[in-house]
């Protein structure tokens, strides 16, 4: 898959500590990518993320907002 190196629009998450461990999200219309933030500055397609579709995505914030995934 290769729709990861269409997300220009990464965002740091909201609740990011500022010691760089956080998380990013970013988006197409078919994809969202989460990566480590320290990964941000590493050459485009070396960068490991997780891809899951927009679908998987909606699910997995349903699941947070519904109480269903542990915080811990």
């Amino acid at each position: 898959m290769r729709r990861h190196r269409e997300i220009t629009n990464w965002r740091k998450a909201r609740r990011s500590v500022q010691n760089g461990d956080c998380v990013e999200v970013g988006w197409t219309t078919e994809v969202v990518g989460y990566r480590d933030t320290k990964q941000a500055g590493r050459q485009t397609g070396a960068q490991p993320m997780l891809l899951v579709s927009l679908a998987a995505h909606a699910a997995f914030l349903a699941a947070i907002q519904a109480g269903r995934v542990d915080s811990a």
